[in-house]
């Protein structure tokens, strides 16, 4: 009777398939719950590592792909119609395509969610670019998965990848300045030269971020307005970022009369000095006599506000010139003020010079 045959096929041959698909179907069931529940037991709570990776990849292996992997890999001991077995195989492709892109989006995320661990990537403009990523990720995956199962189906997909490459020549051509914004929000994001929150400053314009997008980045400017600044141009343009910004350096020219003495001239850096010295949050640098500019004695005084705050280093630069203010009324110096020569000529008048009209 175990030789007796059936659609070609012996009896003891299909009971050697049924064991085979048997023994196959509950070894995958089995070995993925044991798995799953060992690597439960491993991964951290409320952490992501890879053994919680690798317990989300085995809980997408669901039973109906376990069964058609087990009676395809049983079937190939059997002889059976050629329709059916294109049939069968067909479904176990698309069956195990299907899972792998679902599991690759899962690695995607994982990996999108190791950058969203690292410090200060956890605010809401992070989430949604992330969230993005992931998205395009899942197109470019499920893309190619289509390709993959029809060239794997017999299709021909050569011509198809050439019309879709003539295709997204053009659509990158009329796109060009939305994939440059798009690429340019990529770059932001994972070299982070500002984040939201960070007072930055491009060009002209001044701001703190308040919001990193697709395409634009939105800056509330000092004054209050908000500027919409696309990303290429933040990309490709030298930025500013106060929020790495320990103290403030400042330069301050003071200049005095010719007419001063010298006695009073030789004083000038020591009370520049003092000047600083009596501001809260300020350090000293140097003060020196720089030059002879066109209206006197031209002094430099440098010195730092050691709190980066606007606020202090606007109370410090007022206290210190206060202080140099005070300093030079108390020792009789002058400031010197800008003045400019005028010669009038009448008609027929000569050249001015000594002796003549002016």
């Amino acid at each position: 009777m175990l030789q007796r045959e059936i659609l070609g096929n012996t009896v003891w041959a299909y009971l050697v398939s049924l064991g085979g698909f048997l023994a196959v179907l509950w070894g995958f069931i089995l070995a993925r719950r044991a798995g799953v529940s060992r690597l439960r037991s491993l991964a951290p709570r409320d952490a992501v590592g890879l053994e919680g990776l690798s317990a989300d990849l085995l809980e997408k292996i669901r039973t109906p792909e376990c069964v058609l992997a087990a009676l395809y890999l049983a079937t190939r001991q059997l002889q059976i119609h050629r329709r059916l077995d294109r049939l069968l195989y067909a479904a176990v492709l698309l069956a195990l395509t299907y899972r792998a892109v679902t599991m690759l989006q899962v690695a995607a995320d994982y990996a999108v969610r190791r950058l969203l661990a690292a410090p200060g990537r956890d605010s809401e403009a992070d989430r949604g670019t992330a969230r993005s990523i992931s998205y395009l990720i899942g197109v470019l995956l499920w893309a190619l998965a289509v390709l993959f199962a029809l060239s794997n189906l017999g299709f021909n997909v050569n011509s198809m990848l050439a019309g879709l490459g003539i295709g997204g020549v053009a659509v990158a051509l009329a796109a060009q300045a939305v994939l440059g914004d798009l690429f340019s929000a990529f770059a932001i994001y994972l070299d982070r030269p500002f984040v939201v929150g960070d007072l930055i400053a491009v060009g002209d314009m001044t701001g703190t971020v308040e919001r990193i997008g697709i395409k634009t980045t939105r800056v509330r400017s000092l004054s209050g307005e908000m500027l919409i600044i696309a990303n290429s141009r933040l990309t490709s343009a030298q930025i500013q970022n106060f929020r790495q910004l320990r103290e403030r350096r400042v330069v301050v020219s003071v200049g005095v009369p010719y007419q001063t003495q010298a006695e009073q001239v030789r004083k000038i850096p020591a009370l520049l000095r003092a000047a600083v010295a009596a501001a809260p949050q300020a350090r000293c640098d140097r003060a020196h006599l720089k030059s002879f500019g066109e209206t006197g004695f031209s002094f430099e005084l440098v010195y730092f506000v050691t709190d980066p705050d606007y606020g202090v280093y606007m109370d410090a630069n007022q206290a210190i010139h206060l202080a140099i203010l005070e300093a030079f009324r108390k020792e009789k110096i002058s400031f010197a003020l800008p003045a400019r020569n005028l010669f009038h000529q009448g008609p027929g008048a000569g050249p001015p010079g000594p002796g003549g009209p002016a």
